[in-house]
């Protein structure tokens, strides 16, 4: 008998636990598909979101970095337009005061050219009435010689520097026959010219084709920086500096010309 109760009561207690955790195990997997059911969608949402984040921060990255490159081109952008800027200046300056000191050359020059005239004039009169040795008529005569062929100059000179004064022409075709002009009355004046003037010819083309190539008025500020780069490179920006060295060295040759001949009449 008592065995008998005791398997009644291993059964019952065996009946009792699976009571209890039956729920517990339902409760459990139903938690576990609820959740999965529930949060997973969140989870994934989350991971989207994420993934969504990461891309827009690459993003972010990306555009700071050519943010930081245009910013980095607008610098040196402006760096180059501000040395045009004073460039221009110089020039404008530096035209300013060519023209007065070719206007100052050109009355110096007339005055000059006056005494030469009239000590040419008192000169021949001298050969001519003077009773003088061969010696010193030769003399006479070489001075004489030498006052008339500086007269000559100063008319090509004058020439020169009427051309000097001209503003550089606008065109192509203008600037090729301006400057071709100026070298055939540059190289009488003094053959040395020639070679300078040369050089300004020679860049005549690419300073042009430089200046077609200018971007508009829609264009970024890398256009424009590529095309001040690309002025640079072919050295057409300097085109208007190679002027303004011609025109000194053919102001240096008539200055050069006017202190020698006022040894003529002193």
């Amino acid at each position: 008998m008592p065995s008998k109760k005791k398997k009644k009561s291993s059964k019952s207690n065996e009946l009792l636990k699976n009571k209890i955790i039956a729920p517990i195990l339902i409760a459990f997997i139903f938690g576990s598909i609820l959740s999965y059911v529930v949060i997973q969608p969140q989870v994934d949402s989350l991971k989207t979101n994420e993934d969504v984040l990461e891309s827009q921060i690459s993003f972010l990255e990306k555009q700071i970095t050519k943010l930081k490159i245009k910013e980095s081109e607008l610098s040196q952008s402006q760096t180059i337009v501000n040395d045009l800027q004073s460039q221009v200046t110089s020039n404008e300056l530096e035209n300013e005061a060519m023209s007065q000191k070719i206007s100052s050359l050109n009355n110096e020059l007339n005055v000059l050219e006056n005494q030469l005239q009239d000590n040419k004039i008192q000169l021949s009169d001298s050969i001519l009435r003077a009773e003088i040795s061969e010696s010193e008529l030769s003399k006479l005569n070489s001075r004489l010689d030498s006052i008339t062929t500086t007269i000559e100059k100063f008319e090509n000179d004058k020439l020169l520097l009427v051309e000097l004064r001209k503003e550089i022409p606008s065109s192509r075709n203008e600037a090729h026959d301006h400057w071709n002009r100026v070298k055939g009355i540059a190289v009488v004046s003094d053959p040395t010219l020639g070679p300078k003037i040369d050089k300004v010819i020679s860049m005549i083309d690419a300073y042009y084709d430089w200046l077609d190539d200018q971007p508009g008025v829609n264009s970024t500020d890398t256009d424009f920086f590529n095309w001040i780069v690309e002025g640079n490179i072919s050295g057409a920006i300097n085109y208007t500096s190679e002027i303004g060295q011609f025109q000194n060295d053919a102001l240096l040759a008539v200055i050069i010309r006017m202190d020698a001949a006022i040894s003529l009449v002193s």
